[in-house]
């Protein structure tokens, strides 16, 4: 279902190898019929694949955040939390009735929460942690600092890591987009206003 949230009552629905426009079904040239199938396939292959980046980028986030946290507060006892967050921010990305990755409001709402629930902790920690610090001593503010930078370059190693291992996806997402860009560019049939249909756009490959 694509729908037009700039003020104009458009609705385009497809499925099944069918087009409807507000409602109405579509009559389709042969070539169009063709390009509209395409579209849908390439769709199909789309869906689970926005599913996949969605989830490991989420799971990247709360993985970060915990280990942060953790470091920051010393407490072990932390991980639990984070974990039942993880659990629910994944249900959310997996929910079927949404795209999360093409519709910024599901991320938002898979997000915000996190960021609401953990950024007071994860403050609240940090100013432990210097407080801690200032009353150590030299030798114990030392063992504080190295640790903390441990934790900082081991933690981007593994984001890292995990990033680069979706970048094949991601580039074969982006040329399935770029296809399915210049499908709907090539559709002959028209909105009921008389202008052509959109259904995306993309930059095109460089």
């Amino acid at each position: 279902v694509f729908e037009n949230d700039q003020g104009r009552d458009t609705r385009v629905v497809l499925g099944g190898g069918k087009l409807f426009l507000n409602g109405k079904p579509a009559v389709l040239s042969a070539a169009d019929q063709k390009r509209a199938d395409a579209f849908e396939a390439e769709l199909r292959l789309l869906v689970p694949e926005s599913r996949q980046v969605a989830v490991e980028a989420v799971s990247i986030a709360i993985d970060a955040l915990s280990e942060v946290s953790i470091a920051l507060s010393g407490d072990e006892g932390k991980r639990a939390d984070y974990d039942k967050a993880r659990a629910k921010a994944l249900a959310a990305a997996n929910d079927s009735s949404a795209l999360p990755i093409l519709n910024d409001e599901s991320i938002s709402a898979i997000v915000d929460p996190i960021v609401a629930e953990f950024v007071p902790d994860i403050t609240g920690s940090a100013l432990g942690f210097a407080m801690r610090a200032m009353f150590a001593g030299e030798e114990k503010t030392k063992a504080m600092d190295a640790r903390m930078d441990a934790m900082d370059k081991e933690l981007d190693v593994r984001v890292e890591a995990r990033a680069k291992a979706l970048e094949p996806l991601a580039q074969s997402m982006c040329k399935r987009i770029q296809r399915m860009d210049a499908i709907d560019d090539s559709l002959e049939v028209r909105l009921p206003n008389g202008k052509p249909i959109n259904f995306l756009e993309a930059d095109k490959a460089r």
